[in-house]
């Protein structure tokens, strides 16, 4: 193995691996990335809870919605993160994209009820 230094990067040159080492590297990378999608998970069930939770209390309100945007923007982008590096397709990675969708079909389901209680939505 050889390290170059290029400009401001660095190259790392390897001797290819053998299939068993191959292998290896291959389950580590979908158990990390399935411990990440795991993550995510637990963050869409925490998601889904604040919506029950707000609707339970009534909280149709814009500041409530825009606060629930935020949050499933954030799980989306945090997604995405581990899509980019699934380079061998983790078993919870399409679990993980059911539940996001999920999230944000709940969502929009709730928005249309925060429209639907604002007295300026309201047919006279």
């Amino acid at each position: 193995m050889s390290l170059v230094a290029i400009g401001q990067g660095m190259q790392l040159e390897s001797a290819p691996l053998d299939k068993t080492q191959t292998d290896k590297v291959i389950v580590r990378f979908r158990a990390d990335r399935d411990e990440e999608y795991r993550e995510l998970l637990d963050r869409c069930r925490d998601f889904e809870a604040e919506i029950a939770r707000e609707r339970a209390a009534n909280h149709f309100t814009y500041a409530e919605l825009e606060e629930n945007d935020i949050d499933l923007k954030k799980l989306k982008s945090w997604f995405e993160k581990i899509r980019k590096l699934d380079f061998y397709g983790a078993t919870l990675a399409e679990e993980a994209a059911t539940r996001l969708a999920g999230c944000e079909a709940l969502l929009e389901t709730y928005a249309q009820d925060v429209f639907a209680a604002q007295d300026e939505n309201r047919s006279s």
